[in-house]
């Protein structure tokens, strides 16, 4: 029986595997005010001695009243090609949308999808092991919304938690959260990826951090909507 060892990189804030393999770009957006109807990723091969099979899919991605993510399968997920060989030193263009333009679907929200590129095991030696890669990279349809987040501290055993709630139209991704006081200091900071759809929030556990006056804090945001972190007060809708 072959040795298999499936390695799963979802939701990264960089996709390069250790063997070589390198995504581009890391989240894939279809913009209905430009007509769009489909987005390329390329799949780039360095330093790698074989060839590998991909196969590649698309489930529609959303979660429940728990978080949790739901991933249903999608049929109107145009995708080409589904099936490639990348060999070293070299690059492979797929390319991921729909029949017609995103304006034409009548989206009321921004929707989401996860695009999983799946390695598949070449025949080898019963005894060998093997390594193989499971990318899943999302895209995210429909227009961008600015960036809308309600912060609410609460304390609990003498640990602050920040919760948070995207109030914008559009998806976020929550990086790095860095809390700096009133002489613009750091106090604390959390690097904890998190995707938040639209309306949805989330608790932050920032650590044993001392009872003080958020109000006068600042907490430094950093995310996939903003090329550097900004700054948002702390404090009830």
């Amino acid at each position: 029986m072959i040795k298999k060892i499936l390695i799963l990189v979802i939701g990264l804030c960089s996709i390069s595997a250790n063997a070589g393999l390198k995504f581009t770009p890391i989240q894939l957006y279809i913009n209905e005010e430009t007509r769009q109807r489909s987005a390329t990723i390329t799949l780039e091969s360095t330093g790698i001695t074989d060839s590998k099979i991909f196969e590649v899919s698309a489930v529609k991605w959303t979660r429940n009243e728990k978080g949790e993510d739901i991933f249903e399968k999608d049929n109107n997920i145009l995708i080409n090609p589904k099936n490639f060989v990348i060999k070293p030193e070299s690059k492979q263009v797929v390319r991921i949308g729909f029949s017609q333009p995103i304006a034409n679907m009548n989206l009321k929200n921004e929707q989401a999808w996860r695009v999983f590129f799946t390695e598949v095991a070449p025949v080898v030696d019963k005894n060998a092991v093997k390594f193989l890669f499971n990318v899943s990279v999302p895209l995210f349809v429909g227009k961008q919304d600015e960036l809308k987040l309600n912060i609410q501290p609460d304390y609990k055993n003498n640990e602050l938690f920040l919760n948070i709630k995207n109030n914008s139209n559009s998806h976020v991704q929550i990086t790095k959260l860095t809390l700096l006081n009133e002489k613009k200091e750091e106090v604390v900071s959390k690097s904890d990826m998190r995707y938040m759809f639209s309306g949805e929030g989330y608790s932050f556990n920032m650590g044993n951090i001392s009872s003080v006056d958020l109000q006068k804090y600042k907490l430094e945001v950093t995310t996939d909507k903003n090329s550097s972190p900004v700054e948002v007060e702390i404090k009830g809708e």
